[in-house]
């Protein structure tokens, strides 16, 4: 059974070289009882960067704990950021979904709220700094173990040991997993880009890559969004 194991929310700080940036990445705490979540996400789990985090259709950041005994794994120097959840600064900790099993556009029951699974994350240079690892960001989006936001569709309270309860999943063919093949690693296949971009469920700001890539015939600059600054 997939169930929320943790909720966690915090407070954007002074983040990165000189404090320059702000992030929320290192701040994530585990709430208890039933916590409320609005079309925005959690009431007072904050991002640094609004204009590529939150909104209606990030409202909330989930990961899979599934995945964290194989960055232990792989990270063994680094395994004290990877005892409890919140290390990749999730708001759901969540057990028994994965990337190769959740769909674009899936609906799940979770409490009494409802919510949508919108996108991947894009993995940029806060996930370097968190892990004092050069190339984290690069780690995370070639494993394929990235996270994925969901879009609050109905209002409500969830909490840890809640189910997560697959509703409708209008999309079948396309697992995240496919999703992270077009805009990652077969960035442009151009027709599974024309596949992606006609999900009607798919987050705007993800649309908006697929649209750009199509129109211009190149891939994007991913150095920005990777690379922690100088």
């Amino acid at each position: 059974m997939a169930e929320v194991l943790h909720v966690l929310s915090g407070a954007a700080i002074p983040f990165g070289p000189n404090g320059a940036a702000r992030s929320a990445i290192t701040t994530k705490r585990m709430l208890t009882g039933p916590i409320v979540v609005t079309r925005v996400g959690i009431e007072g789990d904050e991002q640094g960067n609004k204009k590529t985090h939150g909104g209606p259709d990030q409202a909330l950041h989930q990961y899979p704990i599934d995945h964290y005994a194989a960055w232990r794994s792989e990270l063994p120097d680094f395994a004290p950021h990877l005892t409890a959840p919140g290390a990749f600064g999730e708001n759901l900790s969540t057990r028994g979904m994965t990337e190769a099993t959740v769909c674009v556009g899936d609906i799940y029951r979770c409490g009494t709220a409802r919510v949508q699974v919108t996108k991947t994350r894009h993995p940029c240079w806060r996930l370097n700094v968190r892990f004092g690892v050069a190339r984290m960001s690069h780690r995370v989006q070639e494993s394929g173990r990235i996270g994925w936001y969901l879009r609050i569709l109905e209002e409500g309270s969830l909490g840890a040991g809640d189910p997560m309860v697959l509703e409708h999943r209008p999309h079948p063919d396309w697992p995240l997993s496919r999703l992270i093949r077009a805009l990652f690693a077969d960035p442009l296949n151009y027709p599974l880009l024309e596949e992606l971009g006609a999900l009607p469920e798919l987050a705007g700001s993800a649309k908006d890559v697929v649209i750009k890539r199509l129109a211009t015939r190149t891939l994007e600059d991913w150095r920005t969004r990777m690379e922690t600054p100088g």
